[in-house]
């Protein structure tokens, strides 16, 4: 026969089960909503200060200076395709590209010099010269070894590229 003791005791074991599967499901949905919207990504080279970023996906409106996420093409030498990238957005859709010797300047602001060969010693391509159409980005870091749109092998980044921004 249940006694009134036995009856509360199970009550609260029954409010507790249910109270532990709600927070369950709150954390759980929490989680695969963060899952779903972020990613961290690591930085493998000398190119930018931080080893390690959290990455917001999607679209977004691209601002200057910002620190862009994208995805290059399979050509890139010596990097695995599907590698997601982080650098400087430098050069909106509208922005002049200019070469004056070696030195890129992008809205009239000096990017960086380029260099003629890679550390492997194969050549490298410079970006062209021009306006930067809509759609696109000139993405570079300040450090003088940056593999980035200076150089044709990246290129500017489209739209289609971009895998999200960095939020951290």
């Amino acid at each position: 026969m249940a006694t009134p003791e036995r009856l509360e005791k199970a009550r609260r074991l029954r409010n507790y089960l249910l109270l532990s599967l709600g927070v369950g499901v709150v954390w759980g949905t929490a989680l695969l909503w963060v899952i779903a919207h972020y990613r961290l990504a690591g930085n493998e080279t000398n190119s930018l200060p931080d080893r390690f970023f959290i990455i917001e996906q999607g679209l977004h409106p691209v601002l200057r200076d910002e620190l862009l996420a994208f995805h290059v093409g399979a050509g890139v030498r010596h990097y695995p395709s599907g590698m997601v990238w982080v650098k400087s957005v430098v050069g909106l859709p509208g922005d002049s590209i200019e070469w004056h010797a070696d030195v890129v300047t992008v809205a009239g602001k000096v990017v960086g010099k380029a260099k003629a060969v890679n550390r492997f010693g194969e050549t490298l391509t410079r970006t062209p010269a021009g306006i930067i159409p809509a759609g696109h980005y000139f993405v570079a870091t300040p450090h003088p070894d940056s593999y980035d749109s200076r150089y044709s092998d990246i290129g500017l980044i489209g739209d289609a590229q971009i895998a999200g921004r960095v939020v951290w």
